[in-house]
């Protein structure tokens, strides 16, 4: 017998264990909220009764993107965990390699099917949605050495989908496009289609952008939908000017009335752009930077560094009438967290930044499934409570996909043991899962 350090020893067991207790729950999820049932009425099915329906991949792609899965290889973690296939009753888990080729396969026709879906889904996300609908739009960028990858503006191969969040959660619409497309192209049709998503009863009344959006058609779009842009603005030769003509700058604030941490003055003036047809705000911030050495600023007299400060601008197109200059401003911060953050969650808490193919529409039916992860992970947060709604992937992973657990099969039923700690934390969960199902 080899030597160890500590006295025990390892052997092997028939039990049924598993280490997703916890996934398992979602994965009833799914089940709850009819996944299963829309695979099937909007996905390409098997021309046999042989072949793999459209959800017998869909499930495993969402486990394994839930689970903290890197490619599709990573589907194995699915396979060899036969607790969760026993209780989740999945007869059938595709292989790797047989996934990519169904990816392949059924490119195009997939990306329209779950679009469909996240349709679907995305009426039960605004029923708890009370506030104004707010569109936040943003291009992303995901560095590819595959073949097939152009180089992007960031001078790298890849792609830049472009993504649409509606109140800061929910993908209401997403496109996959090549690297070599850039953010600024067709964003008035993206806007659009964002909104062919929406139910009929239910109207955009706010869109956020950065400054790729900065477009004289998308900005007569609004004003003709009477939806309220911030947009952020370029500086040109003619808006620079109007700065320069400012004589009263106001001090930036935060919402308890304190000064910010850095020196932001703010301003605005109306503007407009060639071919526009309606006039608009432009919020200027300014920023007051002194580009010297860290730790000089302790060094140098306050008349020193003000001979070294230089003036930065940063703009803000809106129509917004009711909102004053600096309510426009924090509300287009919040972007950051709404948009910015949460494409920062998709592509590094469901590893969107790995594609599984050489071929485009492949790679683009992945990446919606990959969105559909996603918007499942917010939806799914509706059954957690409060404390853990702000949870992200990763947190919630560590504290409820990952549960050890026991598959025991008494009196011919099924029951998954573990530890006493999560027994009602796992039963609330199912109890608000079988409460939508009745919906």
């Amino acid at each position: 017998m080899a030597q160890t350090l500590l006295n025990f020893s390892i052997g092997s067991t028939d039990e049924r264990l598993t280490s997703k207790s916890g996934e398992i729950i979602f994965g009833e999820y799914l089940k709850a909220i009819g996944v299963d049932k829309l695979c099937d009425r909007y996905l390409p099915q098997p021309k046999s009764n042989r072949g793999y329906a459209a959800f017998n991949f869909i499930q495993p792609l969402l486990l394994m993107m839930h689970s903290g899965g890197r490619c599709l290889d990573d589907l194995r973690m699915v396979q060899s965990d036969k607790a969760m296939q026993e209780v989740l009753h999945m007869k059938k888990v595709p292989t790797a390699d047989s996934t990519g080729k169904w990816l392949k396969r059924h490119g195009l026709i997939g990306l329209y099917g779950v679009e469909d879906i996240n349709k679907v889904l995305l009426k039960r996300y605004l029923k708890r949605i009370e506030e104004p609908l707010v569109l936040d739009i943003d291009a992303s960028v995901i560095e590819s050495h595959k073949s097939i990858a152009e180089y992007t503006y960031k001078m790298f191969p890849g792609f830049t989908p472009m993504i649409g969040h509606i109140n800061g959660g929910y993908i209401i619409h997403n496109e996959f496009r090549s690297g070599n497309i850039a953010p600024a192209d067709n964003n008035l049709s993206f806007v659009k289609r964002c909104e062919e998503q929406l139910p009929k009863e239910s109207k955009l009344q706010y869109l956020r952008a950065d400054s790729a959006s900065y477009q004289a058609k998308l900005f007569d779009y609004c004003e003709e939908k009477g939806i309220t842009y911030t947009i952020g603005a370029n500086l040109d030769r003619s808006v620079l000017i109007n700065i320069k003509e400012i004589k009263q700058w106001e001090t930036m604030r935060l919402h308890d009335g304190k000064t910010h941490s850095v020196k932001e003055e703010i301003s605005e003036f109306i503007h407009t752009m060639h071919n526009t047809n309606h006039s608009f705000r432009l919020i200027v911030v300014k920023k007051t930077t002194t580009p010297i050495l860290h730790g000089f600023e302790d060094i140098l007299s306050e008349e020193a560094l003000l001979e070294y400060a230089k003036e930065r601008y940063h703009l803000i197109a809106t129509n917004a009438d009711e909102m004053s200059a600096q309510e426009v401003v924090m509300f287009y911060r919040k972007r950051g967290d709404t948009s910015e953050n949460r494409i920062k969650e998709l592509k590094n808490g469901f590893n969107l930044k790995y594609l599984p193919t050489s071929d485009f529409t492949g790679n683009a039916f992945y990446f919606s499934v990959g969105i559909l992860a996603y918007n499942l992970f917010v939806l799914f947060k509706e059954t957690l409570e409060k404390s853990w709604q702000r949870y992200t992937i990763q947190t919630l992973r560590y504290k409820l996909y990952n549960i050890a657990g026991k598959v025991i099969t008494h009196a011919r039923q099924t029951i998954l043991k573990v530890n006493a700690e999560f027994v009602d934390i796992l039963q609330n969960i199912r109890t608000k899962n079988y409460e939508l199902s009745l919906e």
